[in-house]
């Protein structure tokens, strides 16, 4: 692909990184052998990530897909912000991994060693559109992830916590399966994303597949609008709705009985 196509069929990068644009109007399976030492977030040939709990597989962007969590996270309730998302445990809230998905970029269907540093360049040049004069955290690179050729990079954001707008950092990591191009992001407050975040989301990244017959789906609904308006808003779980009164009178111990 010529350079001036790379160009042109990079437009749409404006919708790639969950809302890269926004970010800046608002403020902006273990692996075996011994590791090699390599940068944050870069790839080694027998890099150690963290383990991932296939047993937590679940079917989503309408079956295309199966994600898995990092051993011992925790799955949030579905949102319209992305396709799901994860936390370290039920009382540690951030850092937070987040899936996204959507139509691979024209040209790029799929990504192999021939296209893919183009792949990688199409990220830089719709990070830096979005970004304008804001700097990214780190540029984006070319990266091997599991069996996957994709792209890894950095940049800054903010998010309100309490009403109030603060800086947070946002590492993704973008494989493309099937003709779509899914994005594995780890959020946090700035400087609250360390090493230990970014392997988790690499190895989220590195495990995705097409599901099996055996894996499961996600049939509840998505929350509502407003309940996770923005990706930049899921620095914190959503809270849990109150229960719905019961439609008749019967006695709490009744109730209980009816329950077994």
């Amino acid at each position: 692909m010529a350079g001036g196509a790379v160009g042109g069929a990079w437009a749409w990068r404006r919708t790639v990184v969950c809302g890269l644009a926004c970010v800046v109007l608002a403020g902006l399976c273990g692996c075996g052998g011994k590791p090699k030492k390599t940068k944050s977030g870069g790839s080694a040939t027998n890099e150690k990530l963290p383990a991932i709990d296939l047993d937590t597989a679940l079917a989503v962007d309408d079956g295309r897909i199966a994600v898995a969590s990092p051993s011992g996270w925790t799955r949030l309730p579905r949102s319209k912000d992305c396709l799901v998302k994860y936390q370290p445990g039920p009382k540690k809230s951030y850092p937070k991994i987040l899936v996204t998905a959507e139509a691979a970029p024209p040209g790029f269907a799929e990504v192999t060693a021939e296209n893919h540093q183009a792949f990688a360049a199409g990220i830089a040049e719709g990070v830096t559109q979005a970004l304008g004069k804001a700097k990214p955290l780190k540029k984006p690179v070319a990266v091997t992830l599991g069996s996957h050729l994709g792209a890894f990079w950095g940049i800054p954001g903010s998010a309100k916590v309490d009403g109030i707008s603060e800086p947070i950092e946002r590492w993704s990591y973008a494989v493309v399966i099937g003709g779509r191009m899914y994005t594995v992001e780890t959020r946090a407050p700035k400087g609250k994303v360390d090493d230990a975040a970014r392997a988790a989301a690499k190895a989220v990244a590195a495990a995705l597949a097409p599901p099996t017959a055996a894996t499961a789906t996600d049939d509840a609904p998505a929350a509502a609008a407003g309940e996770a308006a923005s990706p930049l808003d899921a620095l914190t779980p959503p809270p849990a709705a109150e229960p719905k009164p019961a439609e008749d009178s019967k006695p709490a111990a009744a109730a209980e009985d009816a329950d077994k």
